[in-house]
């Protein structure tokens, strides 16, 4: 959410917002789970009476709904300082009541989901803290690493099934990323005293300078630093949740409105599989890539910032409202939805030798269970070329001034084709001056009307359908 983040409520909980994640939810298979959010915890109020803290949980329990509504679920950051109720992590006394609101949070979602549902989120600590974007809080290396254990004692007492993880930063090679280094050594050497748990997952923001392998090539090289630094951390799952081409959401580019940006995330997930996952010495458990593009675009940009949908905003109309629009990169996620739980392994032939980077296929199978009968075996294959941001496009196709031309077509029956040949005009169309509008013809019955005047349209059938929060019911005709 912008600036004061005391507000968030008004932008998460906007009709804006409310589009947005329906949009998101309804990727096919839940091609979309996750949406991690900051500063989360600014929808949280807080009073303190005689001494003792009462929260307001309303807007976080009606955005944690509206995702739950959609079938999503969140990337659960403890961030936010509580509509400034918090400022010194340093301070014990502050640092206990964090633990207890960390609790009290975990526990009110368990009691309200079921454990099973809650114990999937991932609870991550605050973001990026080598930013040092902690609002009013004062935020020292020692105070991140109190919090963190405020954090994770918190949701222990709320259930031991969930899970927490960190740092959600760079790490960049010391003695850069100092956050990340300090939280990083102080689980391990939790770990290293009998708490197998201190630390349930590594997360990274790894992000491509403009391309898409400079993001593999980053994750690896900062997991081989903090494996060799840290043993006890191999077996970690890895996350990188911020896996983007490139930094700066809201920077318009025109490549990230096209087919380009929805390429390269395909390229990006592509190269995670063949190159890392399929490899047989890989040594790191990745398990979670995601982008970080839910934002929600503005004026004059709505398609070329780093979002999943362009956003018009009809203010200037008797009722102002929004309209969302589907980009080509949302349309990519949910042709990966269709994908299979199982890669297969493909060889691919090209003719020219500078397609060989860039043309790139994923092929999936999916195997049916009992529990789903009318589920069938499936082959999926999705197949991109992308040379990142570099992207090529083809036409018009210019004709000869002179001579013939021989156009060769293979027509279906039926069909219908044109033609269309126009040079290029000298000026570009004018300006559109005005518009002519119409009034629909509306027919009215009033009171007083003879009812053996009104029309009866005849009912022929009426269907009746089961509606459940899974598939569709039984449909049931009744003449």
């Amino acid at each position: 959410p912008p600036q004061p983040h005391t507000s968030a409520h008004v932008f998460d909980l906007s009709k804006d917002q409310q589009l947005n994640l329906a949009l998101l939810g309804s990727v096919p298979h839940s091609g979309l789970r996750q949406v991690r959010i900051h500063w989360l915890l600014e929808l949280v109020s807080a009073r303190i009476i005689n001494g003792e803290y009462h929260y307001n949980f309303t807007h976080l329990d009606e955005l944690v709904e509206l995702l739950w509504q959609n079938g999503l679920q969140p990337g659960f950051e403890l961030m936010g300082s509580v509509n400034n109720t918090f400022s010194d992590f340093e301070n014990e006394t502050q640092v206990s009541e964090w633990k207890r609101l960390v609790y009290l949070l975990a526990q009110r979602y368990i009691e309200k989901y079921g454990v099973d549902v809650v114990s999937q989120w991932n609870f991550e600590t605050w973001n990026e803290p080598n930013n040092h974007d902690f609002d009013n809080i004062t935020m020292t290396i020692q105070g991140f690493l109190n919090y963190y254990d405020a954090c994770l004692a918190g949701l222990r007492a709320a259930s031991v099934y969930l899970r927490l993880g960190g740092p959600g930063d760079s790490c960049h090679t010391p003695p850069h990323s100092p956050y990340c280094w300090a939280l990083l050594q102080h689980c391990h050497d939790t770990h290293t005293h009998s708490d197998t748990h201190s630390l349930h997952y590594i997360a990274l923001h790894k992000k491509g300078g403009g391309g898409t392998l400079p993001i593999l090539q980053q994750l690896i090289d900062t997991m081989q630093e903090i494996q060799q630094r840290f043993p006890l951390f191999c077996s970690l799952p890895v996350y990188n949740d911020e896996a983007d081409p490139l930094v700066g959401w809201n920077r318009p580019l025109f490549w990230r409105a096209d087919v380009t940006y929805a390429a390269m995330v395909i390229k990006v997930i592509s190269q995670h599989q063949d190159l890392l996952i399929a490899d047989l010495n890989n040594t790191i458990n990745f398990t979670l890539l995601s982008n970080n593009n839910a934002f929600l675009s503005y004026h004059p940009h709505q398609f070329t910032q780093r979002t999943l949908t362009a956003r018009f905003q009809i203010n200037n109309t008797h009722t102002p409202h929004v309209q969302l629009i589907r980009k080509p990169v949302l349309t990519a996620m949910g042709l990966l939805a269709l994908l299979g739980e199982q890669q297969v392994e493909v060889t691919t032939v090209t003719r020219n030798p500078q397609d060989e980077s860039s043309v790139g296929v994923l092929a999936s199978v999916h195997t049916p269970t009992h529990t789903h009968p009318s589920d069938s075996w499936q082959s999926a294959v999705l197949v991109y070329n992308c040379r990142d941001n570099d992207a090529q496009t083809d036409g018009p196709i210019p004709l000869p001034a002179q001579g013939v031309v021989s156009l060769k077509l293979k027509l279906p029956v039926p069909s219908v084709l044109l033609v269309h040949l126009c040079a290029r005009p000298v000026n570009t169309p004018g300006q559109v001056r005005h518009t002519h509008s119409w009034t629909p013809q509306v027919t009215c019955y009033f009171l007083n009307t003879n009812v053996r005047d009104v029309p009866v349209v005849q009912v022929s059938a009426l269907r009746f359908v089961s509606i459940t929060k899974g598939q569709e019911g039984p449909r049931r005709w009744h003449q």
